[in-house]
């Protein structure tokens, strides 16, 4: 009988030693799941974040550099990164920039000096972006440095980031 006994209580043991083992390795399983699931929610926040600047960075550099020779190619380059009341704000006065670029004969090379994401969320954010750059013309060969920053709300569209308000920033 106590041999039974102990047959029973070792089966048991086997049983519940058997039993902690799967929750264990259900535990771990769940928590990997979880670990990567946050993983892959922090890259595309990254992502996100990274698109957004990059937006805003490159509409800042086109709105930026022109010459009067190309300014329809330029201005073009520029609505392509926009969207929404911005961008029929800004196709509706090129005609009027257009005609004052190519009359001055005006060329402006500029570069970022810098960019940075103030806030947002996965559809929209707020980029304050400084901007170097140098105009030049006829009347002004050696140029004139202008040194602007600039507050651009950047919205996600079709999963492109474009360009949706632009400021100035004092």
């Amino acid at each position: 009988m106590a041999a039974a006994r102990t047959a029973l209580l070792g089966g048991r043991s086997r049983m519940v030693a058997a039993t902690v083992l799967a929750l264990l390795a259900a535990a771990l399983l769940a928590a990997t799941i979880v670990l990567g699931l946050r993983t892959m929610e922090a890259a595309d926040a990254a992502r996100d974040r990274d698109g957004a600047i990059n937006a805003a960075r490159q509409t800042a550099l086109n709105m930026m550099t022109l010459d009067y020779k190309t300014i329809n190619e330029d201005m073009q380059r520029v609505l392509a990164g926009t969207t929404g009341v911005f961008k029929d704000q800004y196709a509706s006065n090129s005609a009027t920039f257009i005609e004052e670029v190519t009359k001055t004969q005006a060329t402006s090379q500029a570069e970022i000096l810098s960019a940075g994401l103030t806030g947002g969320d996965a559809d929209s954010a707020e980029v304050i972006v400084a901007v170097s750059a140098l105009v030049t013309s006829p009347a002004v060969p050696e140029g004139n440095p202008r040194y602007m920053r600039f507050v651009l709300d950047v919205t996600k569209v079709d999963g492109k980031w474009l360009v949706s308000k632009f400021g100035v920033a004092l």
